[in-house]
């Protein structure tokens, strides 16, 4: 087995060397594992965009065996939600581990992802009735936010001890 990710902030790919550190297997970004011939099951790890796994096509194209998702995002949970994630990513039959990861401060974005961001703030502040979790996404977004820990990766070390 193998760990394949996508990362465009860093947060998965710590994600990703935590769970090869934990489990000595493999770890290899998409680029990496589309440039091999490996035939080995791999464990993806991937983030979220507006509910899309970022990478899982990409591996999907090329046949490859993904024997569990792990998906890293902002929020306390898969948004919108982690059926919804399930649903739109087509795993209903793989393994779903939601992983919190993280964000850079908007301001340390570039192009489109800046923009977008900056749009989303501004209608997250927009709204009439803000609770604690609405806060706490813009001040994260606004500010930065880093969830990446090792105590988020059991269920995944479980569900590979479980299979062993």
């Amino acid at each position: 087995m193998i760990i394949v990710y996508e990362s465009k902030t860093g947060f998965t790919k710590k994600y990703a060397q935590m769970l090869a550190d934990r489990t000595k297997f493999r770890c290899l970004n998409v680029k990496e594992i589309l440039k091999s011939n490996s035939d080995e099951d791999v464990i993806f790890l991937g983030w979220l965009k507006a509910g899309e796994i970022q990478g899982l096509s990409k591996l999907r194209k090329r046949n490859i065996r993904i024997k569990a998702v792990c998906v890293t995002g902002l929020a306390r949970i898969a948004e919108p939600s982690p059926e919804a994630v399930i649903e739109r990513n087509n795993i209903k039959n793989i393994p779903f581990f939601y992983l919190r990861g993280g964000c850079l401060p908007v301001n340390e974005l570039k192009g489109i992802d800046k923009i977008m961001m900056k749009m989303f703030v501004k209608m997250l502040k927009s709204r009439k009735n803000k609770d604690e979790e609405l806060i706490e996404s813009i001040n994260h977004i606004e500010n930065g936010y880093d969830g990446v820990e090792e105590k988020n990766l059991e269920p995944v070390l479980k569900w590979l001890e479980d299979k062993a």
